[in-house]
């Protein structure tokens, strides 16, 4: 086994898990819609059963979204999840396509054994097949031996709730991989998870002696809780944060520093123009560089404008870290 970071650790690492260790794996929530209630489903209540697309953060309303979420933080490949995407067919070959056509590599999570009629149509380059609660596992056979006929890298991955020892004999009997994932905890399952007796810490459930079972498969990739926060969240801020203008400050978070004005934009925008001030404009304010003069600071105050320092991810939602008036 190879240990890497975060307590993370594999023997086979799918192309797509590199990537998205990379930090530029692009997620495409194809749609909330789903046949299935998986106790541990860790989906947002904004989300959960609900036919909407969002790349990261972004919500899709047309193709153009998705492909300025690829331009935004360099993408180098897309995995396809919900709910369940092939309860979308149309629209999940319509993005694989367009991926495609923009020379990402493409996998795609399912719980539906799909077989070689489907597979040749949608031409993704990786398939993790999901049994929901570790269900009927012998079911996903074919479509795993389908997949790799037609040169699709095929496995499962489950996250470690459950020893399922079929799990194993499948995945070694045909060259299949395993993507175990450490048991998270969202406020949508916390409290079935608690009620099945699951200890919850921090966010994220630890049993050791389930993933230890899971090593017998001879393509075998755990991913902890904490690998996807610290070092896949934070590289994949880091990629975006590299693309913003040169006056946003970058931290070795992937966070970014700006001066954030509110009020009349108009008359800010006119005041930093006149004094050659690069900046960018949204709906709800205004953002430049922290380092401006205080002179201009405090003319900008002066003209009734509400000034702050803040500290932000450089994602579409520009979600606040922190934020001090001046």
């Amino acid at each position: 086994m190879k240990l890497i970071e975060a307590g993370s650790y594999y023997s086979y690492l799918p192309e797509g898990c590199r990537l998205c260790r990379k930090g530029s794996k692009l997620v495409l929530f194809i749609t909330g819609i789903c046949n299935n209630s998986c106790f541990y489903c860790p989906v947002s209540r904004n989300r959960l059963g609900k036919d909407v697309i969002f790349a990261n953060e972004r919500e899709v309303k047309r193709k153009e979204d998705f492909i300025a979420e690829v331009e935004a933080m360099d993408a180098e490949g897309v995995g396809i999840t919900g709910g369940e995407p092939m309860f979308r067919l149309e629209r999940l070959i319509e993005f694989v396509n367009l991926s495609k056509a923009l020379d990402l590599h493409v996998h795609v999570y399912t719980s539906v054994p799909v077989r070689e009629d489907v597979l040749r149509k949608i031409k993704v380059d990786e398939i993790r097949f999901h049994p929901p609660e570790l269900k009927e596992v012998e079911k996903y056979a074919e479509p795993i031996k389908d997949a790799k006929k037609l040169g699709i890298d095929a496995g499962f991955e489950i996250p470690a709730f459950f020893f399922e020892e079929k799990i194993v004999e499948i995945a070694n009997e045909l060259d299949a991989f395993l993507n175990l994932n450490q048991l998270e905890a969202s406020e949508t399952n916390w409290l079935e998870l608690e009620r099945r007796g699951f200890l919850i810490r921090d966010y994220y459930v630890e049993v050791d002696e389930i993933v230890r079972l899971y090593e017998r498969v001879n393509k075998f990739h755990y991913c902890s809780a904490r690998f996807k926060d610290s070092v896949q969240f934070r590289r994949r801020l880091i990629r975006m944060a590299k693309k913003l203008p040169d006056f946003y400050l970058k931290t070795d978070d992937g966070t970014v520093l700006c001066l954030r004005i509110e009020g009349d934009l108009e008359k800010a925008e006119r005041l930093l123009r006149s004094e050659g001030i690069e900046f960018q404009r949204f709906e709800d304010c205004i953002e430049t560089s922290p380092r401006i003069r205080k002179k201009l600071k405090d003319l900008l105050k002066a003209e009734g404008l509400r000034l702050a320092l803040v500290e932000r991810y450089p994602t579409f939602d520009r979600t606040v870290v922190e934020l001090v008036w001046l």
